[in-house]
């Protein structure tokens, strides 16, 4: 009979048994604990406070053109069929 393989954290090594989630990925697993964990070097790594936050999302901001807008856009590169026609 083939052995049975005891499921654990490939990050820090705790068995399934030690842990309360153990989540499954491609090639491993991580805990809960190494979720928290990685959670916090993120927040370290990219500085997470509110002013950073604040700051990104004003400075990316989204405008939205007209349908007639971005037509009238596109229309300057390219040629449409009715254009094709006449040459």
């Amino acid at each position: 009979m083939a052995k049975q393989q005891t499921l654990h954290c490939s990050f820090c090594g705790r068995s399934r048994d030690e842990v309360k989630i153990l989540i499954a990925g491609q090639d491993g697993h991580i805990c809960e604990n190494c979720v928290e964990h990685a959670e916090e070097i993120i927040e370290q790594e990219l500085g997470s406070s509110t002013d950073t936050k604040l700051s990104h999302s004003s400075t990316h901001k989204l405008i939205v053109k007209k349908p007639i807008e971005i037509k009238n856009f596109l229309d300057e590169y390219v040629i449409d069929r009715t254009m094709q026609r006449r040459y």
